[in-house]
């Protein structure tokens, strides 16, 4: 599967050459027939092989069982209907069937990164899917095989750090409403890198 359709995460670097587009679908590259969703500003966008098209993330455009892969890229913290979510995916994903879920991590592991603080506790529709995730696809009927968390950075414009935060919440990685305190933060670093922690799970139906 090629790397995640979020431009963003492309940008997103763990230190060592990894991008964070190429770790969110990487479990999904021996699927033979994998779907990646990502957030959009009206439901879900489906990444094709032409490009992104529209949906309702509860009413994917999909056979029942058509699928052995599916990439759910910071996507369930701001779904309006998580259950609905977990239906359809259960729909349209084969029995057996691998499941992927990005979200933001809450790890706060160095003094620098306490803003993230802010970020990760306000602003999300359903924190749950954040704090919680493990336990919904559990109670979704998805057996968690492996939870793994990286601490990606992206780099801070000079200017324009408003821009970058507007980008993060697009991606899915920080709230829709990010704190004005935060995007100060984010200002003042201007020119360095700013730590964007991820979580990935994949499990299995």
């Amino acid at each position: 599967m090629r790397p995640s359709a979020t431009p963003l995460l492309g940008r997103l670097t763990d230190g060592g050459g990894g991008t964070a587009a190429a770790w969110a679908t990487a479990p999904l590259a021996d699927s033979e027939y994998p779907l990646e969703l990502v957030p959009d500003a009206r439901g879900v966008g489906l990444a094709t092989a032409s490009g992104l098209a529209r949906a309702a993330a509860a009413a994917l455009p999909v056979w029942t069982n058509a699928l052995d892969g599916i990439c759910l890229t910071a996507v369930l913290a701001a779904a309006p209907d998580v259950d609905g979510v977990f239906a359809e995916v259960r729909r349209v994903l084969r029995p057996a069937g691998t499941l992927v879920v990005v979200t933001p991590s809450a790890a706060v592991r160095a003094p620098g990164q306490l803003p993230l603080r802010a970020v990760h506790r306000h602003g999300w529709p359903h924190r749950s899917a954040l704090d919680d995730v493990g336990w919904l696809l559990a109670a979704a009927d998805f057996a968690v095989l492996a939870d793994d968390r990286v601490a990606f950075e992206v780099d801070v414009p000079e200017q324009d750090a408003a821009a970058l935060a507007a980008e993060l919440s697009a991606a899915g990685v920080w709230p829709p409403a990010v704190p004005d305190a935060v995007v100060a933060r984010l200002a003042a670093r201007g020119g360095r890198r700013w730590p964007v922690p991820l979580r990935r799970l994949v499990a299995r139906r």
